[in-house]
């Protein structure tokens, strides 16, 4: 079984930030003692409107595979800085969501990356691929 996430931005721009932008926003709370990421959230808040959409009440027991295909806008940020940044919101909403029970080792098995430009429809696609 395959199920396919498409992840778009209203705005035409690139859905989400890249790695350098998320590594740049962890701020410290004083108050609380702890460390917080507004852009990892909000990157992390797109991912799962995409994953509710595309996969209402889905969820998957087995091993799972991902296939990304990203079209960046532009040549801004570096292929690698978005696979990671879209690898790791991307696990993280589907484990909100309740698709799976975590993205550990033995259950988010494997990703695959393809990177390619669209001025103007930039775009992240996920092939979820259940693993028997």
């Amino acid at each position: 079984m395959v199920y396919k996430v498409i992840i778009t931005n209203q705005k035409k721009t690139f859905p989400i930030k890249g790695l350098n932008e998320l590594l740049n926003g962890r701020m410290y709370n004083f108050r609380t003692k702890k460390y917080h990421n507004p852009v990892k959230a909000e990157n992390d808040k797109i991912c799962l409107r995409a994953i509710k959409k595309y996969m209402p009440g889905v969820k998957i027991d087995k091993p799972v595979r991902c296939v990304y295909y990203i079209y960046a806008q532009d040549k801004r940020h570096d292929r690698a800085n978005l696979c990671a940044a879209v690898s790791k919101s991307f696990a993280d909403a589907l484990q909100l969501a309740g698709v799976i029970s975590n993205d550990s080792f033995d259950l988010y098995l494997d990703e695959e990356f393809h990177t390619d430009l669209s001025r103007e429809n930039p775009r992240i696609e996920v092939e979820i691929i259940i693993v028997d």
